[in-house]
């Protein structure tokens, strides 16, 4: 048994879903009246799992013991994170898309680990869908979706990243936000996602659509008056000063460069000799186009949902 404080790594701590507030306070009473029976998981001192026990034990100078555990690399660590968390079935449908899509990345990063280490770099860029492939069949779902939940998390990241609230949020389900339009939200800036995150707390707001974030965002970025003409009447600024709100804009933009895919795809079928390409280059090819194939189907779910 021990008392002596362990290492909390941000990173490892972030992959855990906060527990409800009943939860947490019966989880307290229980170490407290009855000591902590359950180990604290580390890796090299650090917390990988019953992180909540360890906080619990902390708080109170309560005894523990420890479960080492043996990894070569942080993303085996988040990998195995992951899928321990992914046991937990109460967790939000947003959380367990984010912990997947997490476990598919660190499976990555592990399988470029090992080929390194093998000498066997040129084959790195051939195991995504391999791995995809695999989690699809451990966790029932298409190859596709697996690909759709990596850039899922990659674009959580980006948010938390910028404004940590709104990405919490959105994996609490607290606010319901397309697929589609978390990966436009990952790519505001941090103060325009400053802005979004003050506008939904102040309206209390726990489903919005992009194309109404986009308009109250062009106006959250109009500059700032210098602070001598502030109390100036706001009349005093030109109508035409304030930017128009075309919903059909984003969508105009994407027609023009479709069509530009489409020849390109077509050009290279025709211009290629595919029995004598490479496999690696084929299956780095399949890579993408599966990429583009779910993007596509996504976009064609979103606009039906909205008919």
């Amino acid at each position: 048994m021990s008392v002596t404080p362990l290492t909390i790594d941000e990173e490892f701590r972030s992959l855990i879903p906060p527990l409800s507030h009943e939860a947490y306070e019966a989880l307290e009473d229980d170490i407290f009246n009855n000591g902590c029976k359950t180990p604290i998981v580390v890796w090299q001192n650090k917390v990988i799992d019953n992180f909540f026990h360890y906080e619990i034990c902390q708080k109170w100078e309560i005894p523990y013991t420890v479960s080492e555990r043996d990894f070569s690399i942080r993303a085996e660590v988040i990998s195995w994170i992951c899928k321990k968390q992914l046991q937990d079935l109460t967790h939000p449908e947003e959380t367990r898309r984010f912990l997947l899509g997490k476990y598919y990345e660190m499976e990555k990063e592990i399988f470029m680990y090992e080929e390194t280490q093998a000498g066997n770099s040129s084959h790195i860029h051939s195991c995504q869908y391999k791995i995809a492939s695999q989690i699809g069949k451990e966790y029932h779902m298409s190859t596709s979706t697996v690909y759709k939940y990596g850039i899922y998390t990659r674009a959580i990241e980006d948010i938390a990243h910028k404004e940590p609230t709104i990405a919490a949020k959105i994996l609490s389900g607290k606010l319901k936000v397309s697929h589609n339009n978390i990966i436009e939200l990952s790519r505001l800036p941090k103060d325009q996602l400053h802005n979004l995150n003050s506008h939904l707390s102040e309206r209390d707001i726990e489903r919005i659509s992009y194309s109404e974030m986009r308009h109250e965002l062009q106006w959250k970025r109009l500059p700032s008056l210098p602070q001598a003409a502030k109390a100036e009447p706001q009349t005093d600024i030109p109508i035409k000063q304030t930017p128009k709100y075309d919903p059909d804009a984003e969508l105009a933009s994407l027609m023009l460069t479709i069509p530009s895919w489409i020849s390109s795809i077509k050009r290279t079928l025709n211009n290629t000799n595919l029995p004598l390409v490479s496999e690696t280059a084929k299956q780095k090819l399949k890579v993408k186009l599966h990429e583009l194939r779910f993007v596509i189907d996504s976009a064609l779910r979103a606009i039906e949902e909205d008919d």
